[in-house]
């Protein structure tokens, strides 16, 4: 069988997206519950493809696409992640009810990836994999400006949290993080005005400028705690993670490996401490919030790796 990549950011991509592909299931099946007797009265009223197969093709997609993930993560390789793509893109086209904004993201990212790999066929697998790479962290950073621009509007730049989404998200995060009942005037211009540079100006910095890319990866891990701790949503963070290692250089991510690849104080601790935030802010024992605890320990692991590297680098200076 065809190993997945030689490049290591394609590999770590391939096995971030299986805990994605898990907090994607745990969400579609908790929000939209399809045994239940008035998901069978939304199936039929939702527009959408489905409505031209018969009920169970989509329900087989779904099966398909469970099982493709579970080989991937027992081995990962081409024809697994092949089958990856395609089945999810049958799941996109094929679900019956609300399509989530995760849920375009992972389509862009893995048509990219196929797509490349179809384009450039009989070229050398590395420099195809690297064009591959290229073409997802635009995905990425496209997918975070355009959240940016649309979040400019009269709405999500008021202070008002019947009307701004940043805003009721902060007061939600600062109610049960004990940190009291209303948040002050500061934190609200900085969730609001902060999400928006954050989503238009890190990623795309984080690729580009080489000294800005650890930091601003580690801004992008607090910028989504909230929504990961509190707001219920710890698959769209998981998913758009799973894509950062194609905003680092080959040489780089090797860089990160070397501190992430085995138990040392730095990425034991992150890890501790993504737990215990985890635990400290979530305000209800639900299935994204426990999945949520595994987001946290992986981003608080890999946040400890990249500290020790840049601590390292400091060091022989």
């Amino acid at each position: 069988m065809k190993r997945l990549s030689r490049d290591e950011r394609l590999q770590a991509i391939a096995f971030l997206l299986i805990p994605g592909l898990v907090g994607h299931a745990i969400q579609l099946v908790g929000e939209d519950v399809p045994w239940a007797d008035w998901a069978r009265l939304r199936y039929f009223h939702t527009p959408g493809w489905h409505l031209l197969l018969p009920p169970a093709v989509p329900v087989l997609i779904a099966a398909g696409l469970a099982v493709s993930v579970i080989g991937l993560a027992v081995r990962r390789s081409r024809p697994w992640m092949l089958a990856i793509v395609a089945l999810y893109a049958a799941h996109y086209l094929t679900y019956p009810y609300r399509i989530r904004n995760h849920m375009t993201l992972m389509l862009a990212e893995l048509a990219m990836l196929a797509g490349v790999w179809w384009i450039g066929r009989g070229h050398g697998r590395r420099h195809v994999d690297g064009w591959a790479l290229r073409g997802m962290a635009s995905v990425l950073c496209v997918t975070y400006v355009s959240a940016a621009l649309h979040k400019i509007n009269a709405n999500f730049t008021s202070f008002d949290p019947a009307r701004s989404a940043a805003v009721e998200g902060l007061t939600t995060f600062w109610i049960y993080g004990d940190l009291g009942s209303v948040p002050p005037g500061w934190a609200i211009a900085v969730a609001i005005w902060g999400t928006i540079v954050i989503e238009a100006l890190a990623p795309i910095l984080a690729w580009r400028v080489h000294v800005l890319r650890v930091p601003l990866v580690l801004v992008l891990f607090a910028f989504h705690f909230p929504h990961v701790a509190v707001m219920n949503v710890a698959d769209y963070p998981m998913i758009a993670s799973a894509f950062y290692p194609a905003l680092f250089p080959r040489a780089h991510f090797r860089l990160v490996l070397r501190h992430a690849r085995r138990p040392n104080a730095f990425n034991v601790t992150g890890a501790a401490l993504g737990v215990a935030a985890q635990l400290w802010f979530m305000p209800w024992w639900g299935a994204l919030m426990v999945f949520g605890i595994g987001v946290m320990a992986l981003w608080g692991w890999a946040s400890g790796a990249m500290v020790r590297m840049l601590v390292h680098a400091a060091k022989r200076r």
